[in-house]
């Protein structure tokens, strides 16, 4: 008997990875934008807002040159081929390759990220070899926020007006930094991802992140790679697959560089054998597809 039933969930299993469809945690297509972004400048090309988010920037170095860094809480995206500015009037639509879901399963209710190039101040310049551990962040954020807007359809949009905004909270944190690895070498920079599907605890306040050192706040975001979350409850939508910037007035002149869709949390026991390894298949299938665009 247990054998048949083993069988059973195996064959289940099998039957159904044979329609799953492979796609990406990140907005694929942009498609529209306004004539005002037309990639004539390095920071108004729309076409950056597709795939991952960056994960290193142009820094400069202390005394002058530069170097290509890590990019983290404390160091943002910026240069060309990273981040769109969207300027008051300019607007943009992309569009995932599957439907992005109201789940409550998701971590906080989170259902989709926004990345720009907000970054927490501190205490100096940064650079790849800056010891995070050390380093003291002085209580403010470097923001721009721009509104956003959802869609099912292309067609019908609801507005997050009262927030969350893009380009805030919580800046971007790719990588997994190391305090052990930068005192064994010097650079505590691993080469391991943080979670792009993970959002940032939204109950973490801009004080309790910038109380102590960039490590600190690294810690805080417990494997996120950050971004502004956003739940698709108040939008009334049980789906979207349109996500749309706008510069607005009181809302412009902010960066966005990437946007993904929140993994759920799996399915916990036993007894749900078979649907812990959908979401798990599912969850692999996503992280595997990101698109490295350093």
């Amino acid at each position: 008997m247990k054998r048949f039933s083993v069988f059973l969930v195996v064959f289940a299993l099998m039957a159904f990875c044979g329609r799953v469809q492979a796609y990406s945690i990140f907005a694929t297509e942009v498609v529209a934008h306004s004539p005002s972004l037309d990639g004539s400048g390095p920071y108004n090309d729309p076409n950056n807002l597709v795939g991952q988010p960056a994960l290193y920037c142009a820094g400069w170095v202390p005394g002058g040159g530069q170097t290509t860094d890590h990019i983290s809480i404390v160091e943002p995206a910026w240069g060309s081929g990273y981040i769109t500015t969207f300027n008051e009037g300019d607007w943009a639509i992309v569009k995932f390759d599957h439907k992005v879901m109201d789940d409550p399963r998701n971590p906080y209710g989170i259902d989709f990220i926004v990345y720009g190039n907000a970054f927490f101040g501190g205490d100096g310049y940064v650079t790849d070899t800056t010891n995070h551990g050390a380093y003291t962040l002085t209580g403010g954020i470097n923001q721009e926020p721009l509104k956003i807007s959802v869609s099912p359809d292309g067609e019908n949009w609801y507005r997050y007006d009262n927030g969350p905004y893009a380009d805030s909270l919580y800046p971007t944190n790719p990588w997994v930094w190391s305090q052990e690895k930068y005192n064994e070498t010097g650079n505590g920079w691993t080469d391991q991802l943080n979670d792009f599907a993970k959002p940032v605890n939204p109950a973490l306040t801009l004080a309790e992140l910038t109380a102590g050192t960039s490590a600190d706040a690294m810690a805080l975001y417990d494997g996120s790679a950050g971004g502004t979350g956003f739940d698709l409850a108040e939008s009334g939508f049980e789906w979207i697959q349109y996500i749309k910037v706008e510069g607005l007035p009181g809302f412009s002149g902010g960066e966005i560089d990437a946007f993904s869709d929140v993994a759920p949390v799996p399915i916990p026991g036993t007894v749900w054998l078979l649907g812990s390894s959908i979401v798990g298949l599912i969850t692999l299938t996503r992280k595997n597809n990101f698109k490295r665009r350093d």
